[in-house]
């Protein structure tokens, strides 16, 4: 079954707003059935400002009721009325692996990746539902933070979810996922809790990131970490996986995409095998044995001694 087939995403009771998603999880009108398409007027720009404000509380407040009804996952609040971030039910207490997802920076809400892409093309591609039932069905537990609210820097917000709940994890691993701006937040968290960050997490996952390892207080050491521990989709033309890069940057995959926004969703099945790998448990070593010549030369001696003592015996 394709993930995400069974849920309902049509609910029209959330509020009065004329547009609904249908089943497939499309934003569509009430009486018509046209798919919603965001008017931008350049000469009205309080109104296309209060049109946005509207569109995305409806988008929160549906993605919200999504969250915590169908996917049963809860609001975990941070300290200091600093906002709040859903995880999966006894997610700080699963052993095996804790999936976190990472934002870009904008109006974006807890559980999507774009708006726009929500609006164009749907809460499959735009919003981060798949990501959490492909983690569910690997039976790791998931926690989504919400760096756009609660008054905190993405850097910050992202820096204190790890300190208040991240760090308190039982999971053998962690791994992340990190999208535009939430790439250059994770760098910021590994600057800041180098030891920590490089000792519990497993792998991180950049799509179309804005961190530059250059540019940001990383120290040598944090850089050589990332390159064995993370993989970087960027925007190119090119099929997906396919190598892109300079020397500068350093090897780079394609996302298969030209657009930021539904990076994400053209991403996700590479970015679980690659988790699926980087967690995989490696297998002992196979013991082998060093041939000296001197050894061969013996052992070479012993087999001719051997068919000898049979051709005589066969006399």
């Amino acid at each position: 079954m394709e993930f995400g087939s069974d849920i309902d995403y049509n609910n029209q009771s959330l509020s009065g707003f004329p547009y609904c998603f249908t089943k497939d999880g499309l934003l569509c009108h009430k009486v018509t059935g046209e798919l919603y398409v965001f008017r931008f007027d350049c000469h009205d720009v309080q109104g296309t400002q209060r049109e946005q404000a509207t569109l995305c509380g409806f988008i929160t407040t549906y993605v919200y009721n999504i969250l915590e009804h169908h996917l049963q996952l809860q609001r975990a609040f941070l300290p200091h009325d600093e906002g709040f971030v859903y995880m999966s039910p006894g997610a700080l207490q699963n052993k095996r692996a804790l999936l976190v997802l990472v934002q870009d920076r904008g109006t974006m809400c807890c559980g999507v990746w774009s708006w726009r892409m929500v609006v164009r093309e749907g809460l499959r591609r735009g919003g981060q539902i798949l990501y959490v039932l492909w983690a569910m069905a690997e039976g790791w537990a998931v926690l989504l933070v919400n760096p756009n609210e609660g008054g905190l820097s993405p850097e910050e917000h992202v820096c204190r979810v790890w300190d208040c709940l991240i760090s308190q994890s039982a999971a053998e691993h962690i791994v992340m996922v990190a999208h535009g701006y939430g790439g250059l937040a994770f760098v910021d968290l590994l600057c800041r809790r180098a030891e920590a960050v490089e000792s519990r997490v497993s792998a991180v996952a950049f799509i179309d990131s804005s961190h530059n390892v250059w540019h940001q207080p990383l120290r040598v050491d944090g850089r050589g970490w990332l390159r064995s521990h993370s993989r970087r989709w960027v925007l190119s033309s090119k099929p997906l996986n396919g190598p892109v890069g300079t020397l500068r940057a350093g090897m780079q995959l394609s996302a298969g995409t030209l657009c930021h926004d539904s990076a994400p969703a053209a991403c996700m099945e590479s970015v679980f095998r690659f988790f699926t790998k980087a967690i995989r448990p490696r297998a002992p070593p196979t013991p082998f044995s060093i041939v000296t010549r001197s050894r061969s030369m013996r052992l070479a001696q012993d087999r001719d001694m051997r068919a000898g003592n049979g051709h005589h015996h066969n006399k």
